[in-house]
């Protein structure tokens, strides 16, 4: 049933594996779920929705469109609208309805917030596994999504986007209905949000979206509702009230002052143009005054868009004592500039940082309600707490990132020099001068000190100037990384991050420097006595993440490009070709490097290359010489390799420059074997239509017949039986 890119070989053992059989149910349950997606948008969900008003949005569920969509009769709606005007909190009153609603009833709902600050963590596989893990919420594990999750722990695979979807259907098809609500579109990388859409599209779910207008879905949802998301007159009263009411100086101010709550009313209510977020500054300059006549000065003076809204909450800021201005500035340091988001205790640590300090001093810790109060609104707490996560501290709205990244050169040109010298001076700490390797440590010194989980980005904020700022300061860090890339590794938690994610094999300060892409940093260390397996291991690290021009530097420096490193894919070449970097590795080719040196894990630069799908590289390094027929590595040949992975352009490409279909190598036998185990039907009606032998006998499955029959592939026996 369940197509696949990885390489399942020999039997399914019928038992369960002894790592499930050992738990109990909810633990197996528990277990199943969370390997499916790191994700958890129920906890997101819950965050959100304490932003929504009582009262306000139900025009919406009220509304023709979305009875519609709701119904069934329309099985995709576009809630589209500007920036500020509430979509994100729309949605999360959308979802909460739905899953009120359809209590005890089989029907499914699962939702989905797109965050530019996550996109590292929301990769489209991650986000399909999102959905599956919550449509499968407070049901049994069905025995389908049991064996998936066996096939792959046992092979110790990872599966692929197109499997996840796969059984992402048939969880939706075991419901009367299946709900989707995707927030954020607009948020999301174009690339990514067209492959998520093409998912969508083919669910058979239900599926509500929200999202600024300037994209388009007509391409992936020709026959789709569309609904305006605007702040309503009335929506906007119920929020100002109950705003005024949790705010004891304003509400005083009102009842001393009749007619002061009428003015506010009115002044904000003109001065929104259907945004609610221009009503949220608003209300947040109007609460830090004291007396009547401060607010109605405030009323007075109102900006008129929100960009203006930005500068004056920025004065708000500038206009403090010189200590709380400081503080709000390192604060929106932090906050605008940071990889991922930070929790409370991870910015409260991050503060209490002193420059050219030895030890973390608990004094120094701040308060989060003093640390939100000094930033003029613009700072925002994730309220709640799920599975025990932390909250997270983030900017109030996206076009707060947006406004602050277009005054950083102004207001903030040293940002990521400050958080890169904060993050050195903090691995620099006494007490961090010998790292656990114990699991129950570990994970005690991460409770102790939260940063220790986000330093580890320090070099992705060191690109560029901060580089130049401190350059004598990463060597020294990088001299002694490797202990912190071994207790990073060591953190269940972490996410890591670049470059501690991949490869690796070599510590050398010049091969993470060059896997980090800091190029005057890779200046500075080439000046040094570097061996010639350090700058070979180095260009095979800037190859593997395609930074072509590091890749350009390392050459220019007399690195023995076809060195075979003792790295996961050998050399160079076949690092760059591994995720599809094409300038790279064409960079290698002019250079001097081999296209048929076999090594690593996919044999040749070519395997690796069809392994994953990257036609535009497979036609150059047949281009320049690579041998079609080459047996190497993991998948035998390189038309087994793109059988594997399902990839019919390079099967057919292959097979037009004279690929012999029928060699026997590998684990499966021969390619039609591979697309055959795997399920890839229009692989196998090219090769059958090339000559493969059908009858063909090896590999691990013996025949092409019990490979597709293995998994229940049924349209593939019927074309091989019609083959024979």
């Amino acid at each position: 049933m369940f197509s696949s890119s990885r390489p399942w070989v020999g039997e399914l053992n019928n038992k369960p594996f002894p790592i499930l059989a050992e738990l109990d149910t909810d633990a197996k349950r528990q277990k199943i779920l969370a390997w499916l997606s790191e994700l958890n948008f129920s906890q997101r969900q819950a965050d959100i929705f304490t932003q929504w008003q009582p009262g306000t949005s139900d025009w919406l569920l009220e509304s023709s469109q979305f009875k519609e969509w709701e119904s069934g009769a329309k099985k995709i709606l576009w809630c589209v609208g500007i920036p500020g005007a509430g979509k994100t909190v729309i949605a999360s009153r959308v979802v909460n309805y739905l899953i009120n609603s359809t209590q005890n009833r089989n029907i499914g709902v699962a939702c989905i917030y797109l965050n530019h600050k996550e996109t590292k963590s929301q990769t489209v596989k991650n986000l399909l596994g999102a959905l599956l893990k919550q449509l499968a919420f407070g049901k049994p594990i069905s025995p389908e999504l049991q064996k998936f999750y066996e096939l792959h722990h046992e092979r110790q695979t990872e599966p692929n986007s197109d499997e996840l979807f796969e059984v992402l259907k048939f969880a939706v098809g075991k419901y009367l209905k299946a709900y989707l609500v995707i927030d954020g579109l607009d948020e999301y990388p174009e690339n990514e949000r067209n492959a998520l859409l093409r998912y969508l599209a083919k669910s058979g779910a239900l599926v509500l979206m929200t999202s600024r207008h300037h994209i388009n879905l007509g391409f992936f949802f020709p026959d789709l509702g569309i609904q305006e998301i605007s702040a309503t007159e009335a929506d906007i009263r119920r929020y100002l009230e109950a705003r005024i009411a949790e705010s004891p100086r304003l509400s005083r101010l009102i009842e001393n002052h009749p007619g002061l709550y009428a003015e506010i009313e009115s002044v904000i209510l003109n001065n929104i143009d259907g945004m609610f977020l221009r009503a949220k500054l608003h209300i947040n300059a109007i609460t830090s005054n004291f007396t009547a006549a401060a607010v109605k000065e405030v009323l007075k003076h109102l900006p008129k868009d929100l960009w203006q809204t930005y500068d004056e909450a920025m004065t708000r800021i500038t206009s403090q004592s010189h200590d709380e201005r400081q503080l709000a500035h390192l604060v929106l340091t932090w906050v605008a500039n940071v990889k991922r988001p930070l929790s409370i205790r991870e910015l409260q640590e991050a503060l209490a940082i002193e420059p050219n300090t030895t030890a973390h001093n608990s004094n120094n810790v701040l308060d989060i309600e003093f640390i939100l109060s000094v930033c003029a609104g613009l700072i925002t707490v994730d309220e709640s707490t799920v599975d025990g996560k932390p909250s997270e501290v983030r900017l109030i709205h996206y076009t707060t990132q947006e406004y602050l990244d277009s005054i950083q050169l102004q207001d903030f040109p040293k940002a990521h020099t400050e958080i890169v010298s904060r993050c050195l001076t903090y691995m620099s700490y006494e007490e961090f001068s010998t790292l656990p390797d114990q699991s129950g440590q570990i994970a005690e010194l991460v409770i102790q000190h939260p940063l220790l989980l986000y330093v580890q980005y320090c070099l992705e904020h060191a690109i560029g100037q901060p580089e130049l700022d401190l350059e004598d300061y990463l060597i020294l860090f990088l001299e002694q990384a490797s202990r912190w890339k071994h207790f990073w590794f060591s953190c269940s938690q972490a996410n890591l991050a670049t470059p501690w994610e991949r490869g690796g094999s070599s510590l050398s300060p010049l091969s993470i420097s060059a896997a980090a892409n800091l190029r005057a940093v890779v200046t500075s260390l080439l000046k040094q006595n570097i061996s010639e397996t350090d700058k070979a291991v180095a260009l095979y690290e800037t190859s593997l993440r395609g930074h072509l021009n590091m890749a350009q530097l390392l050459v220019q420096h007399d690195v023995d490009i076809n060195m075979t490193t003792s790295t996961r894919y050998g050399t160079a070449l076949q690092a760059a070709c591994v995720d599809g970097h094409a300038d790279v590795a064409t960079l290698l080719i002019q250079h001097g490097a081999e296209v048929c040196i076999v090594a690593g894990r996919y044999g040749t630069p070519l395997h690796a290359a069809c392994a994953n799908g990257h036609l535009e590289l497979v036609h150059l390094l047949v281009k320049h010489g690579a041998d079609i027929d080459a047996v190497a590595g993991r998948f035998g040949t390189s038309l087994q390799a793109a059988c594997v992975s399902g990839h019919p352009a390079i099967v057919k490409f292959l097979t037009q420059k004279g690929a012999d279909v029928n060699i026997m190598a590998g684990r499966y036998g021969t390619a039609l074997h591979a697309a055959c185990a795997h399920g890839h039907e229009e692989p196998a009606k090219l090769l059958i239509q090339k000559g493969a032998e059908v009858n063909a006998i090896g590999g691990n499955f013996g025949t092409t017949l019990q490979a597709a029959g293995f998994r229940g592939y049924e349209v593939l026996v019927k074309l091989l039986l019609q083959n024979l």
